[in-house]
């Protein structure tokens, strides 16, 4: 009898679900769930970096993998799937009442886009991420001691203030706040009581400061002290935290009835998107993890015997945050993907508008597929000088190192023969340039990266940039064969519940993918690309 398991990996703007078959180990089939109002740009408002997904984009995006991936399953087959893990994008913080559901599924809330998900590019939240920091720098304990010393509006309890400020009737209404990497698994066992959630520690200590060393979360005092208004909650709101290898429960009996699901299918705790990728990936002591996607998340892991190195302005040191018994590490550039992107759509707008109506969706979907084509073709053409363009990567704020969401972009050296080729190749670079701060920082505090792993869509779709990466940290990058690592890592802890492996690291050499390419840093730029990283750093420090 064949047994699965299934990985299902939120992202920004898609959830994919993956069927591993355990007895081949193999992907039997994968299926992608877009957020269909998070497509049409609901309730955000980008000029207000404002960005909220309602929960029924979640809920739909579930119910399609499940159809997508049990549609070629007996009824026998479907009794044999054994565990379901997930991740998903964080901080992702949303308002719940008692029974634990988001206010957003209320009627009276429901296009409200303070009851959804804040998603966790939102920087309203920038005004209460400077009061927390004020705070913080007389408070004691210092909570944001393994935050990485500096707190980002992209975090849960700016965001949380930011809303029970703004919004009174969410305030009211509301009973706790959870992660959208704790509300998924919940979800899927039908849990109404709030105790019973099993808060995931990658969430909690990364973006909530939740730290054993000090108790947990931050004290009801503290919390009192940033805003009175937090005396409308029983604080704190939780205590305990646990890791992606624990249970978070058995599936809800109306999904399994459902979907001819088991019963007693386990629910895995949940975790941030980029640590299960990490796992996925095959992560092991001092390799650094690069998900490149929307933005970056840079993820390392050490032995305990590391706990006592405080490396400051990343986002957090947390044991077993990403692996159980070793330090997790996580740093990473608010945009990175979106810089490109941010590119492409500047480009492409007044074309459109002009053109308008003679454009049919043809000219459009081609427009579209083949401009970083030939952008790629032209900037790979252009050999790099010391005088060339130089951007910094904070298109959308810095989020390592040391958070400062409210920093702008800045450049320097266009000239009346600048080109589009030219402006993509400097923001090729002010990404990879970001990326070796960041490696800096971490070997500042004696922190060693022996090697480095690459995954998610740059690392798979653009070898342009991956090169430019090597090229500019000097070092080789390891690009994966797989384009569902973050599925994968949950995937390991589903297996690693149900007991199919002995520890996680066997599971990881069992289901992480091969190495499919290794990118070798050119040596004959290394130079020009000292000079430019240099002239990078002082238009940092502007």
């Amino acid at each position: 009898m064949k047994t699965y398991v299934i990985g299902i990996d939120f992202g920004t703007d898609s959830a994919r679900g993956i069927l591993y078959h355990l007895t081949s180990l193999r992907v039997e089939k994968q299926v992608f769930a877009e957020f269909p109002r998070w497509k049409k740009g609901l309730y955000c408002k980008p000029e207000n970096n404002q960005y909220r997904q309602h929960p029924l984009d979640y809920i739909e995006a579930l119910a399609e993998i499940f159809n997508g991936l049990l549609s070629d399953l007996s009824k026998e087959e479907r009794l044999q799937i054994k565990a379901i893990g997930t991740n998903t994008t964080g901080s992702t913080p949303v308002a719940v009442d008692a029974e634990v559901q988001p206010l957003a599924l209320l009627e009276e809330f429901k296009d409200n886009p303070n009851a959804m998900f804040v998603l966790w590019k939102d920087h309203t939240a920038l005004k209460e991420s400077d009061e927390i920091n004020q705070i913080l720098k007389t408070y004691s304990p210092d909570y944001s001691l393994y935050s990485g010393g500096i707190y980002s509006s992209e975090w849960y309890w700016s965001k949380i203030t930011h809303i029970i400020r703004e919004d009174e009737a969410v305030l009211n209404a509301s009973y706790s706040w959870l992660e959208q990497s704790d509300w998924v698994p919940n979800y899927l066992c039908g849990n109404t009581a709030i105790d019973s959630v099993k808060r995931n520690r990658c969430a909690a200590g990364h973006k909530a400061m939740w730290n054993e060393a000090h108790g947990g979360l931050p004290s009801p005092a503290f919390l009192l002290e940033l805003e009175p208004k937090f005396e409308r909650y029983q604080l704190p709101f939780y205590q305990e935290t646990f890791t992606s290898d624990a249970v978070f429960g058995t599936i809800d009996p109306s999904l399994a009835e459902k979907y001819g699901l088991s019963k007693d299918l386990k629910i895995t705790v949940g975790a941030i998107d980029a640590h299960h990728g990490a796992v996925g990936a095959g992560i092991s002591p001092n390799i650094l993890v690069k998900v490149m996607g929307t933005s970056t998340c840079d993820m390392l892991i050490a032995p305990k015997n590391m706990e006592e190195i405080i490396v400051d302005g990343i986002c957090g040191q947390v044991d077993g945050s990403i692996i159980p018994d070793y330090i997790g590490y996580e740093a990473g550039q608010s945009a990175y993907g979106d810089v490109f992107q941010w590119f492409k759509q500047l480009q492409m707008k007044t074309m459109i508008d002009i053109l308008g109506d003679t454009l049919n969706k043809e000219d459009l979907e081609r427009m579209d597929e083949r401009f970083f084509t030939i952008l790629t073709e032209q900037a790979s053409k252009l050999n790099p000088q010391a005088d060339d363009l130089v951007f910094t990567d904070y298109l959308n704020g810095r989020r390592t190192p040391d958070a400062n969401l409210a920093l702008k972009s800045a450049a320097e050296g266009f000239s009346l023969s600048t080109e589009p080729a030219h402006i993509f190749k400097a923001l090729v670079e002010a990404t990879a340039f970001g990326s070796r701060s960041i490696i800096e920082r971490f070997q500042s505090f004696n922190v060693n990266i022996a090697g480095v792993i690459a995954i998610g869509g740059i690392a798979e779709k653009s070898p342009y940039a991956v090169q430019v990466l090597a090229d500019i940290l000097q070092r080789e990058i390891n690009v994966l064969k797989s384009d569902q690592v973050c599925a994968l890592g949950s995937v390991v802890f589903a297996c690693t519940t149900i007991g199919a492996f002995e520890s996680i690291a066997t599971a990881q050499q069992k289901i992480c993918p091969r190495i499919a390419r290794i990118y070798k840093p050119n040596l004959k730029n290394k130079e020009v690309y000292e000079t430019l990283y240099t002239r990078y750093l002082e238009l940092a420090a502007v």
